[in-house]
């Protein structure tokens, strides 16, 4: 996958400190260095070990290419709760569909 122009268009809500939306961006006005503030999610998965599970960024990302990350991370789309992005990712990373976090 290579992420085009279409996908800078995407959209995400933009948040305050407390995590109420404010407004929206794309994809782009998020990542142009601006420091909008934008909800994501991460999940930390641990084995029996309490061994971190990390994946390595695909070369093509926008941000943080090549690098080595959490489990699973995306963005909250517009419209989107965070319970919803989060099995979403999970869904999309991880192939897992029958998913409930621990909190």
């Amino acid at each position: 996958m290579i992420m085009n122009s279409d996908n800078n268009q995407e959209m995400f809500p933009l948040v305050d400190e407390q995590g109420n939306i404010t407004g929206t961006a794309t994809r782009g006005e998020c990542h142009n260095g601006s420091k909008l503030l934008h909800p994501v999610i991460h999940l930390h998965v641990f084995n029996s070990k309490g061994e971190l599970y990390m994946q390595k960024r695909p070369e093509w990302k926008d941000i943080q290419p090549g690098k080595w990350d959490t489990s699973v991370g995306g963005h909250v789309d517009l419209g989107e709760s965070v319970e919803m992005a989060l099995k979403r990712e999970v869904r999309e990373e991880l192939g897992i569909t029958d998913f409930t976090p621990e909190t």
